[in-house]
């Protein structure tokens, strides 16, 4: 895997994040917490995004092999502005980390428990994937608040940020 790819799948993922946090801020704050039906798992809006938010917060620092402060709370975040906020520093601190790594550290071993082992690139591919699969319980539960966050497909995201370089 290449850098350039790797920053592009976070950066895409990010602003994909971004919609939803921006869609939130429309919704009441009694939805926001307000428990789904059918429930995803993690019970609300709130909690499918703080969910998310503690994945992507949780395997960066392990990828960086920093301290974990440990799992983050929903209940520090009474509305969509405060969670967006978190999300913003988390996205930054997301970039800075990918931004800075070369294509060989991507491609290294940086985890091994017996016959397993990953790359940096196999991690980071699965917290994308990961955000994904919550971003889209969000975007519909979020949607079914009557706040559509729009079109979230990386094909939109090379349209708004990436202009010229569709292929």
């Amino acid at each position: 895997m290449h850098k350039l790819d790797v920053v592009t799948l976070v950066s895409y993922t990010f602003w994909a994040d971004m919609r939803v946090l921006n869609a939130c801020e429309k919704v009441s704050p009694e939805d926001f917490v307000r428990v789904a039906s059918p429930d995803p798992g993690w019970h609300s809006l709130r909690g499918t995004l703080v969910h998310a938010l503690d994945t992507a917060y949780g395997w960066r620092t392990a990828l960086q092999e920093i301290e974990d402060t440990g799992v983050i709370d929903e209940s520090h975040f009474t509305n969509a502005v405060s969670l967006k906020k978190r999300w913003e520093d988390e996205m930054k601190a997301w970039m800075e980390y990918v931004t800075k790594l070369t294509d060989n550290e991507l491609n290294a071993i940086w985890w091994s428990q017996g016959e397993s082992k990953r790359t940096r690139w196999q991690t980071i591919m699965h917290v994308v994937n990961d955000l994904t699969h919550h971003r889209s319980e969000a975007a519909a539960m979020v949607t079914g608040y009557g706040q559509s966050p729009g079109e979230l497909d990386f094909d939109q995201y090379i349209v708004d940020v990436m202009p010229g370089q569709q292929q």
